[in-house]
């Protein structure tokens, strides 16, 4: 998995995030709760930014260990 599919992934992840916050603004406009639910929202942005990141890295390694030598450590 090279970089820039990483870096697109995570960019389109980002903007899906970011147009269900904005649509949920709209919708809740005048809801008491509406902070806590905008924290919420953050909150699972970051979770799972984090977890595609974090796959990103691990698949990324498992493609770089198949390069290296099987018999020698470089």
């Amino acid at each position: 998995m090279n970089i820039l599919k990483v870096t697109k992934t995570a960019l389109i992840h980002s903007v899906i995030w970011a147009v269900l916050m904005l649509s949920l603004a709209f919708l809740i406009q005048g809801n008491e709760q509406k902070n806590i639910i905008l924290i919420f929202m953050i909150g699972g942005w970051y979770i799972s930014h984090a977890t595609i990141t974090k796959l990103a890295k691990a698949n990324a390694s498992e493609s770089d260990s198949d390069k290296k030598s099987k018999v020698c450590c470089l």
